[in-house]
C-alpha cells in the first residue's frame, strides 16, 4: 500500500546550531542586516528547510526545538551534555526570530519543557507514523536512529554524502539494528552527551554481544556465558550502562500541543504580514523571495 501522507520532521534545534557555526566559520563576511543583526543562521536555517521541502515534497512539514529549561536527562545524570559550550547570545537571538517567523508562517513548531527535540520527533512518530503516513526525519542525532522502521527514515549526511536511512539500508551504515541503537550507547558510551557506558567494552565487543544477545539486559541474563574480563567489567559499570539505556530512550509520555495531522499540512503555510515585516527589517530579500514561490507552488 502506498502512503497518502509524506511527513517531514526537521529537529530545529540541529539545524539552527548548523546554520549557526556552519556560515559563522565560512570564509566570507557574516550576514547582517542593514542595522547590524547577524542573520547569517537564519538565512541558512530558511534555506536549508526550503530546499528540503523542494525536494522531498511533503505533504506535511513540522519543527521541533529542544526545552528552553533542563530535561529530566540533567536531573536525572549531573554531567548530561555538560561537555557542550553554550552558545553566544546572537545565536539564540537568531534561533528567536527563527520561532517567531516559523510561527508567522504557520509551519507548526514548538518546544516542551523537560524534553528534547528528539522527544518530540518520538512522540510524533508515535502518534502518527503508519502505512498511511511515511515520516522523513532531517536530523544528524544518533539518537534519533532508533525510530527508524517501515514507515521512518532519516535525512542525514555521513562522510560526507547526503544519504536517507532506512529500515532496508540501516545494516549498511551501522553494525547493529535500529532498536539496538540505545544498548550499543549504553555499552560503549557517548562523549558528545557524556555517558560513560561501560569502560574497557569497545565498539567491537559491544557489536559482537550484540549479535549474540540482542539486548543489554539480556547480555546481564547471560554473564556466565562471557569471558571473565568482560564479565566484571559489566558488573562494575552496570549501573552507569543502565542509566545511559534509559537516558538514551527516546521519551512518548507526554502531552504536546497537537491533536493531528491537519495541523501540519504543508498547505497551511501563509505568508502574513506580520512575516513580511521581519523580513524586511532583517534585510532577507532572497529569503522573502523563495518564501514568496513556496507559497505560490
Amino acid at each position: 500500500m502506498k502512503a497518502n501522507n509524506k511527513i517531514l520532521i526537521i529537529d530545529g534545534t540541529y539545524l539552527a546550531y548548523k546554520s549557526y557555526y556552519a556560515t559563522l566559520y565560512s570564509q566570507g563576511p557574516i550576514l547582517m542586516s542593514n542595522s547590524g543583526k547577524q542573520t547569517n543562521e537564519i538565512v541558512a536555517f530558511f534555506n536549508t528547510m526550503i530546499a528540503l521541502i523542494d525536494y522531498h515534497n511533503p505533504s506535511h512539514i513540522f519543527i521541533a526545538f529542544d526545552s528552553h529549561v533542563k530535561t529530566f536527562r540533567h536531573l536525572l545524570h549531573k554531567e548530561y551534555k555538560a561537555n557542550r559550550k553554550k552558545a553566544s547570545s546572537d545565536f539564540y537571538e537568531q534561533l528567536n526570530t527563527i520561532q517567531t517567523l516559523l510561527s508567522h508562517l504557520n509551519i507548526k513548531n514548538f518546544y516542551i519543557d523537560g524534553f528534547e527535540a528528539d522527544d518530540i520527533i518520538a512522540k510524533l512518530v508515535n502518534m502518527f507514523a503508519n502505512n498511511e503516513n511515511k515520516i522523513l526525519i532531517y536530523s544528524a542525532d544518533q539518537d534519533l536512529n532508533q525510530l527508524v522502521s517501515e514507515n521512518v527514515s532519516i535525512l542525514k549526511k555521513i562522510k560526507n554524502v547526503n544519504v536517507t536511512i532506512t529500515q532496508n539500508n540501516f545494516e549498511n551504515y551501522y553494525d547493529f539494528k535500529p532498536c539496538q541503537v540505545i544498548d550499543y550507547k549504553a555499552i560503549v558510551g557517548d562523549t558528545s552527551d557524556n555517558f560513560k557506558g561501560i569502560t574497557g567494552i569497545g565498539p567491537k565487543t559491544a557489536i559482537e554481544l550484540l549479535s549474540k544477545y540482542e539486548t543489554l539486559e539480556n547480555i546481564y541474563a547471560n554473564l556466565d556465558n562471557l569471558k571473565d574480563s568482560v564479565k566484571q567489567k559489566f558488573i562494575t559499570y552496570k549501573d552507569d550502562a543502565m542509566q545511559d539505556k534509559y537516558l538514551a530512550t527516546l521519551r512518548v509520555d507526554f502531552d504536546i500541543p497537537l491533536n493531528n495531522l491537519d495541523e501540519i499540512l504543508l498547505t497551511n503555510f501563509s505568508l502574513p504580514p506580520k512575516a513580511y515585516e521581519i523580513l524586511d527589517k532583517l534585510n532577507l530579500n532572497l529569503i522573502k523571495a523563495k518564501l514568496k514561490k513556496l507559497e505560490i507552488n
